[in-house]
């Protein structure tokens, strides 16, 4: 019996064809993953994000800051409201450069760090911003105080600080404002806050009008016009201690506080002071501010005279800028006792500071400076 012949099977060659296609289309898969990858690695990393966020803050614009920056400590997003510092601060001038500095620096609380991985694999940097807190001080009860025209203070206290929680590093236009005893007090400062957690705001508010008579001033010296007249000088003091005279903005000339203005002895003094701190000193002084000012004791000694001794403190603030070495900054903080003779000026109607004594009695020295 002849066995029959069977046809050949055909499966192992469909099988054959299947397994022929699969290693390219593995080797597409794992290039592609691979290219991804490179890819990846390039775009999340330090450099190309720091380009990125190069980008969004010369952009000036507070859509673009909002959209990418971060608090550090809850790591939402900015708000347009609260960009808008940096956003004034960016727009003063600062170029790529100054920017690049700023992000890659610990000294401007805002700055370009890892936060997490993307993907598992590649790193997350995001731009963060770390809070400040802002202590503001005025020197006078009842004022209205604004930061960048947004009220921080509807009603201010001599007596201690005001504490404005959680705010962005930049430039910051503070403004005093309110009538106290039927005077109208008034006080600008310019501040550019940042390389800290906690900053401090002098804000001093000088009389801008009186529903008062005169005619007392002209008879006897009282600590509340001491006060506005040592306030004046402070406030004047500042704007010649400002980084720039844009930083710092202020109506009081030499001639509203110090008989003959300018030529006057105290005002020359402390004018080449800060002439020398911000110029010739060993470690040169980024600015200097002047108060606030606590009236110690008033004592007439003439009909036109009087001597007025007070405290002042002065803030001598460093910036990494004048440190390139060891990119150090901070303020060095000192309070003087001072006595000053000051006199009527019966043209003017108003008391101007005639002189202050040089034997000047230091009372506290504190340095955060590192």
């Amino acid at each position: 019996m002849t066995t029959p012949r069977l046809a050949p099977h055909r499966q192992s060659q469909t099988n054959k064809k299947k397994r022929g296609w699969k290693l390219p289309t593995l080797i597409v898969i794992v290039v592609a993953l691979f290219a991804a990858y490179l890819y990846g690695q390039n775009y999340y990393s330090y450099d190309s994000s720091m380009d990125r966020a190069i980008k969004v803050l010369d952009s000036r614009s507070a859509d673009k800051y909002s959209q990418n920056l971060t608090w550090s400590d809850t790591d939402k997003k900015l708000t347009k409201s609260e960009v808008s510092p940096l956003v004034k601060y960016i727009k003063t001038g600062a170029t790529k450069s100054d920017i690049e500095r700023m992000l890659k620096s610990s000294a401007y609380n805002v700055q370009v760090k890892k936060t997490g991985n993307r993907f598992l694999v590649f790193p997350k940097y995001q731009i963060v911003v770390t809070p400040i807190n802002l202590k503001v001080y005025t020197n006078h009860s009842g004022l209205k105080v604004t930061a960048n025209d947004e009220t921080i203070i509807k009603d201010s206290d001599d007596d201690e600080a005001a504490i404005v929680k959680h705010q962005a590093p930049g430039y910051y236009e503070f403004e005093a404002k309110g009538d106290v005893d039927g005077d109208t007090y008034k006080g600008t400062d310019t501040e550019v806050v940042a390389n800290k957690s906690n900053a401090e705001i002098n804000l001093y508010a000088y009389k801008t009008s009186s529903s008062s008579s005169s005619s007392s001033s002209k008879s006897k010296l009282t600590k509340s016009d001491a006060d506005a007249l040592l306030t004046n000088m402070s406030s004047l003091l500042s704007k010649v201690g400002a980084k720039d005279s844009s930083s710092y903005s202020s109506d009081v000339t030499a001639s509203d506080v110090f008989v003959d203005g300018s030529s006057n002895k105290a005002y020359t003094d402390f004018t080449e002071m800060i002439s020398n701190n911000k110029t010739k000193s060993k470690r040169t002084a980024e600015s200097i501010n002047f108060g606030p000012i606590d009236v110690q004791d008033v004592k007439s000694t003439g009909k036109k005279t009087a001597d007025v001794t007070f405290k002042i403190k002065e803030d001598f603030n460093y910036s990494s800028d004048t440190d390139p070495d060891k990119h150090t900054s901070g303020t060095l903080t000192q309070t003087f006792l001072l006595k000053a003779h000051v006199k009527y000026d019966k043209d003017e109607s108003k008391w101007l500071v005639d002189s202050i004594d040089s034997d000047q009695k230091k009372l506290s020295d504190s340095d955060n400076v590192k």
